[in-house]
């Protein structure tokens, strides 16, 4: 039986999209989109400009009405087959791009707009939201007085103030610079975590993805071609296309037979079993290098020095180039010859024909 619109919860998931799809004339912008979230569980929509993330979350929201499928929150359905409920009535906290905090309203007022209770509750609830973010004292305070990472918080107290279901976060962080960036996400999600809130971040950022939510779903041309936990999207992407997306990639052509691949650095492990052609995925940190004779047919073609680690390319005897992330303690330079072997399993996938 489909939920209906206002009954209570029938469902464990705070959030569901089942199938959504939402066409702008000639452009499908969400191909049959399906994710779901538990309670207190931050999800990033993780994908390049135009794949429909964006889309996506205004679905969520009820800014835009989709063409098919359904969304349910807190076990409600809110957009489906003669379903939709309007914005104002989907118990949704938005944190924009922009923050969208009023100029002329002091952080007090701004956190408590749009609240709609008892003046002595929307007073307690004020101080509750700022406490959690870290803010209290500040209630006089007007956004121009702010830094970006306060506005950015106070954003944050304005969509939790009044208990939401969901809370959506378009491109929180883009507005920050780095190191201030890198602060505020950490920050933001000890906040969301200690509110126990349920989040859905839309990025383009794979490691803000990776760092910050418990589960990431990769969109690719409108569609949702992963849903992982940051670990396993790293390490064991769906398909070749994910693979490259996410991440540094080398893809090295070989054979399989079951576990084992035959390449031209050797015998290498694989996670799956496979026969035949197949493209092995090796991150930069799985291959390891040392120093060999000149006999060697790999050598050091560039060395790229970041202080924390370093990032060497090799030249195998094909003249395919492999990438090597390494710490910093050995000293590798260009023309070096080196042995080269990988560290642990890799993903495989179908070689494509031709």
């Amino acid at each position: 039986m489909t939920p209906s619109a206002g009954t209570a919860p029938m469902s464990d998931w705070s959030l569901r999209l089942t199938g959504v799809s939402k066409r702008f004339g000639g452009v499908e912008a969400a191909k049959d989109v399906s994710f779901q979230l538990r309670k207190g569980q931050l999800l990033a929509l993780l994908g390049p400009s135009g794949c429909g993330k964006t889309t996506t979350l205004r679905l969520i929201a009820g800014f835009e009405a989709p063409d098919g499928g359904s969304i349910e929150i807190g076990g409600r359905l809110m957009a489906g087959p003669g379903v939709f409920v309007p914005p104002e009535r989907r118990r949704i906290g938005m944190v924009f791009q922009e923050y969208a905090l009023f100029p002329h309203l002091s952080v007090a007022e701004n956190v408590s707009f749009g609240l709609d209770a008892p003046a002595a509750r929307r007073s307690q609830r004020v101080n509750e939201a700022l406490e959690l973010v870290g803010l209290r004292g500040l209630h006089k305070r007007m956004p121009h007085e702010l830094s970006g990472g306060q506005q950015q918080r106070v954003a944050l107290a304005r969509a939790l103030a009044p208990e939401p279901d969901l809370v959506l976060l378009d491109e929180p962080f883009s507005n920050l610079d780095a190191g201030l960036r890198l602060r505020v996400r950490a920050e933001v999600r000890s906040i969301l975590k200690q509110a126990n809130a349920t989040a859905v971040f839309v990025t383009h950022d794979q490691e803000e993805a990776m760092s910050l939510v418990d589960q990431v779903a990769v969109m690719l041309d409108g569609s949702v071609r992963q849903v992982a936990t940051p670990r396993q999207l790293y390490y064991q992407p769906a398909d070749r296309e994910v693979a490259a997306f996410v991440g540094d990639s080398n893809f090295l052509p070989g054979r399989a037979l079951g576990r084992i691949v035959e390449t031209e650095i050797g015998l290498v492990e694989s996670q799956v079993d496979a026969t035949g052609p197949v493209e092995a995925l090796i991150r930069p940190e799985s291959v390891a290098l040392r120093p060999a004779s000149q006999e060697s047919g790999f050598r050091v073609r560039n060395v790229v020095f970041f202080g924390h680690d370093q990032l060497v390319t090799v030249q195998c005897q094909s003249a395919r180039t492999l990438d090597a992330r390494l710490l910093p303690g050995y000293q590798f330079f260009p023309g070096q010859p080196v042995e080269v072997r990988v560290v642990g399993p890799v993903m495989v996938y179908p070689s494509e024909p031709g």
